[in-house]
């Protein structure tokens, strides 16, 4: 029975009549409380509550037997029923966007879920009984107030999906790299300032977001990740990378904005399916000549470094599509000719590359030539207003 979006407000006590409903879609109503009544119904399989203004749900909830998902997303509940425990054949539970505190210990009861999601509520501790839960698959805790996890994760050996972002961790805890299953790594927006070295154990991870954290170092063994396909490491404090970044041979996105990298290692060319490298916000002043290895690469980032140099090897990037170099350079130590770095501007321009520069780059350095050097058409973000700033004529997309 599919009742979403009708601005339901009350559920009548009659509901226990439909006997053998199996499907219950409350999702997207008004509704405040649930009626004792509904624990009658012990044929429902789905019950979604999605989006209504439920404060508590009441003990009865217990008595669906045969309830294999629930769905009480973005309610305002404080506390859940212990009887909660009882729906053994569970296997998706949705709390995300919650008021949520405390979760009861007989959720360890539920033994045949496979996905359970507690994002965006005020949790600052998980019961031990959570980590029971063994065919868990896909896990959500993002958006809480958690400051420490159990060793006892390691027991969720069949974890696909691991959320804990926008929390307060500061250490991964042993135990960590028993999850060989995990694909997917969330640990945004906390407090880590390093990775334990057993991380490269995780043999099967795809995606491992670190961003905003406090990193300072990476250890060597993350890149046993030969499976990982983004890696996102950016607003960290990292000033180094390690030669093993080399192989990943399957990253597509590496992301190392924000840092205070000051140097590239040339291993980095050995990455042959990368499409991304974001390396802007960093002190890099060269680029490895390796990296033009790069032969998949789509879109290169590097503005707001010191580069003294743009290589002409850069030409050999066949498939680049984006260049940004917004205040990529140290004008105050450039080493290349203007006249060079047009050359390989324009080269780029007749591979319709789309080019991101810097307009004071333009006028401090380039504007002495760039009448004379100039003469095909040359693809700048922010062309009309260069134009009417140094009144450039042959300058056009």
């Amino acid at each position: 029975m599919k009742l979403s979006n009708n601005l339901i407000r009350k559920i009548l006590n009659e509901i226990e009549k439909l006997k053998n409903l199996e499907i219950l879609d409350l999702s997207d109503n008004e509704i405040e409380e649930l009626p004792n009544e509904i624990g009658n119904l012990t044929n429902l399989k789905e019950l979604n509550l999605f989006h209504n203004q439920l404060k508590e749900i009441p003990k009865e909830i217990g008595e669906l037997k045969n309830l294999e998902v629930l769905n009480l997303g973005y309610n305002q509940i404080e506390n859940l029923p212990n009887e909660i425990g009882k729906l053994e054949k569970l296997k998706r539970l949705s709390l995300s966007e919650n008021q949520i505190k405390q979760i009861p210990k007989e959720i360890g009861n539920l033994e045949n879920l496979k996905k359970l999601e507690l994002s965006y509520n005020q949790m600052e501790e998980l019961p031990e009984e959570i980590w029971k839960l063994k065919n868990l698959e896909i896990l959500n805790l993002k958006n809480n107030k958690l400051q420490w996890l159990s060793k006892k994760i390691g027991n969720l050996k069949n974890l696909k999906e691991l959320c804990l972002s926008n929390n307060k961790i500061k250490n991964l805890p042993e135990g960590i790299e028993s999850l060989i299953n995990l694909e997917y790594f969330g640990l945004s927006w906390n407090y880590l300032q390093f990775l334990p070295k057993k991380i490269g154990n995780l043999k099967n991870l795809k995606k491992l977001y670190l961003f905003y954290n406090q990193i300072e170092e990476i250890p060597k063994e993350i890149w046993k990740l030969i499976n990982l396909k983004e890696l996102n490491l950016s607003h960290n404090q990292l000033k180094e990378l390690p030669k093993e970044i080399g192989q990943l041979k399957n990253l597509k996105e590496l992301n190392l904005n924000n840092n205070q990298i000051e140097k590239i290692p040339s291993e980095i060319g050995k990455l042959e399916n990368l499409k991304i490298l974001k390396l802007s916000n960093n002190k890099i002043k060269e680029l490895p000549k390796e990296i033009w290895n790069l032969n998949n690469l789509e879109k290169l980032y590097l503005k707001n470094n010191k580069l003294q140099w743009l290589p002409k090897e850069i030409l050999k990037l066949s498939k680049l599509k984006w260049l940004s170099l917004k205040k990529a350079f140290d004008l105050d130590n450039l080493k290349q000719k203007s006249e060079e770095l047009l050359y390989i501007l324009q080269k780029l321009e007749n591979k319709n590359v789309l080019i991101s520069i810097d307009l004071n780059y333009l006028k401090g350095k380039v504007y002495p030539i760039l009448k004379e050097k100039i003469k095909e058409k040359y693809r700048i973000k922010d062309l009309k207003q260069i134009k009417d700033n140094l009144n450039i004529d042959n300058l056009s997309f």
